[in-house]
């Protein structure tokens, strides 16, 4: 399993637009996406994601269904791609072909990144690391 950690800087400093920028150039190539945050994030990006990117369908539920983009609370057992929102989320025990971690600017969460950084390595995975600017 791939475990990729976007930093965001410069100008992005917005998870949910970084998570829906992410989601767009995943579908159509990945057939099952699952974004993990808190209610209010996933919301936000529900509205994001019917919005943007403009002359796009982004076809997503926020809700255990069909649609190949899922938006929930909790990992589900298994996805192609799972993007996390939430850095004190408990690691998830599923099976995915890649992890997306997004590193928001704020300093105080930098932290849990880290320790989930470490936690991944213990598991095995193949670690990458990005800084957007």
């Amino acid at each position: 399993m791939r475990v990729d950690f976007y930093e965001m800087g410069g100008r992005f400093s917005d998870p949910l637009y970084v998570a829906g920028v992410l989601v767009s150039k995943a579908w159509p190539a990945t057939k099952d996406i699952a974004v993990v945050g808190s209610a209010g994030d996933l919301a936000k990006l529900d509205e994001q994601l019917w919005a943007q990117p403009e002359g796009r369908f982004l076809p997503h539920d926020r809700a255990p269904a069909k649609a190949p983009i899922q938006l929930l609370e909790k990992a589900p057992a298994e996805a192609g791609i799972l993007i996390n929102l939430d850095p004190a989320a408990p690691l998830p025990e599923g099976r995915y072909q890649r992890v997306l971690e997004i590193v928001p600017p704020d300093e105080s969460l930098k932290q849990k990144l880290r320790e989930r950084w470490m936690a991944w390595k213990e598991r095995g995975a193949e670690l990458q690391h990005h800084v957007l600017k």
